[in-house]
């Protein structure tokens, strides 16, 4: 690790993977935000991550709920007003959830489609301006992973984006995913071509991965007791701090498997990316300047 101080916000960081890698943040000397939606839940998970700190590492909490915008917007104004949260410089968005049944959000969105895609989106671009500053005040890059999956579908289906009247809890969430790589896609190319002169590939690493077949809570309702144990899930500190140096030399922008960079699918200026962003935009209201 460089010599800077980091503070990374961990969503979705009360168990699972998200618990495991603020752990190891932690661990590493990082400063963690560990984020959840229940109150007693995010306390506990901050207790327990505040016994792995070493080196000046503080933890801190931020109970949020991602289902709703205005949960998003809440939980980034929570952040930036703090003065740890000043000084973020890691996004995991790892948050996600799978639905058995098809449910809307009070903004009136497909639950899987609002939390797994739009909160991502959301949330980086209300992040984006002070992870840039910051990057350039410490002359260290600020980095963000997008946590998609291996199961996510070879291709979005923008006709069932909303899951009606074809609801499927696999579907869903696959669909969800294939959102994640192409919004992390999207971000990392429009950041490359300086369609934001404020922010840009020189100031950030733009990170998208599987976090590899872990018996969370979410792949045992779903698929069953199928996956190594939670304390091997380290694929996400791995790309973003382990193998970072590595990682932003030659791979920034990549989609990784198991810590390694996946040969991407798209190119720059694909058409589904493109739709992907404006669907985004319009659901949030949100354009990134």
């Amino acid at each position: 690790m460089p010599s800077v101080a980091h503070t990374a916000l961990v969503t979705g960081a009360t168990d699972g993977i998200g618990l495991h890698t603020a752990r190891r943040l932690a661990s590493s000397g990082v400063s963690v935000i560990c984020h959840g939606r229940d109150a007693a839940r995010v306390a506990q998970a901050v207790k327990q991550v505040q016994s792995f700190a070493v080196g000046g590492a503080q933890v801190f909490g931020a109970t949020h709920d991602l289902a709703s915008l205005a949960g998003v917007a809440a939980l980034a104004d929570d952040v930036l007003s703090t003065a740890h949260g000043t000084s973020i410089d890691m996004l995991f968005n790892n948050a996600g959830v799978f639905m058995r049944e098809r449910e809307e959000t009070c903004d009136g969105f497909e639950m899987t489609f609002a939390v797994n895609v739009l909160a991502p989106y959301a949330l980086t671009g209300a992040l984006l301006p002070t992870l840039t500053s910051n990057a350039r005040a410490s002359g260290v890059k600020s980095r963000i992973l997008n946590v998609a999956s291996i199961s996510a579908s070879p291709r979005i289906d923008f006709e069932n984006i909303s899951q009606q009247p074809r609801f499927s809890s696999h579907g869903s969430y696959s669909l969800s995913k294939a959102c994640v790589k192409a919004f992390s896609y999207e971000l990392f190319d429009r950041l490359s071509d300086d369609s934001y002169d404020a922010m840009t590939t020189s100031d950030l690493s733009i990170f998208s991965c599987d976090p590899g077949t872990v018996n969370t809570k979410m792949l045992l309702a779903g698929w069953g007791a199928c996956g190594i144990e939670t304390y091997e899930a380290n694929d996400q500190f791995n790309i973003m701090v382990g193998d970072y140096e590595r990682n932003d030399a030659q791979f920034n922008g990549a989609y990784f498997v198991s810590s390694r960079p996946r040969q991407r699918a798209s190119v720059p200026g694909d058409a589904e990316q493109a739709r992907l962003w404006k669907i985004c935009e319009d659901a949030t209201g949100l354009v990134y300047v």
